[in-house]
């Protein structure tokens, strides 16, 4: 059981005997009234996207996932196929369980499967991953702190420092999706 301020983007959680996973998180405290923990969650069989809205006081189910390294193969049109690289056993999964994570799906990323008695319901992305700029504005300088939109091999637009060129190798943070540092 975890306490409503536990609650993190990412975690998996059983509520009302249906499994979710946390997209986002977010603390509420209103000038008046009492604190709330809100969040986003995703329905891990139907792919729908709800919003909760929880006391602090409140406990929700963590529900146990087992781990299992890992990569991605390719896509056949809604579905996407993973492979262990031990045993090359696959595992397929579809768009809607993935919804979230598709702009950092690359072939041969390695991510961990994570299975709920038996069943794969959702991958857990690293930290931080590496993409190949294939197309942005041309660099400039003296305009520090502004940023443009860059698009990678995966064709996810993600935004970048003025000074990113086409070819770059640039590192983006998976859980917020923002520029950290070029590769």
């Amino acid at each position: 059981m975890l306490n409503a301020t536990q609650i993190k983007a990412g975690h998996i959680l059983r509520l009302d005997n249906i499994i979710y996973r946390v997209l986002k998180v977010s603390h509420l405290t209103p000038g008046k009234g009492n604190a709330q923990v809100q969040a986003d969650i995703r329905n891990l069989k139907t792919g729908i996207k709800t919003n909760i809205r929880l006391r602090p006081m409140d406990t929700v189910d963590n529900v146990d996932t087992e781990e299992r390294a890992m990569s991605f193969l390719y896509q056949d049109g809604q579905v996407y196929h993973f492979m262990d690289p031990v045993t090359f056993e696959q595992t397929e999964l579809h768009e809607e369980q993935l919804e979230d994570m598709l702009p950092y799906l690359k072939p041969e990323a390695h991510i961990l499967m994570l299975s709920c008695e038996g069943e794969p319901i959702s991958i857990r992305l690293p930290d931080k991953m590496s993409f190949t700029v294939v197309s942005c504005d041309p660099p400039s300088k003296g305009s520090a702190g502004n940023l443009k939109d860059a698009t990678v091999e995966t064709n996810a637009i993600f935004k970048v420092p003025m000074f990113i060129k086409p070819g770059d190798v640039i590192v983006i943070n998976t859980e917020t999706g923002d520029y950290v540092e070029k590769g």
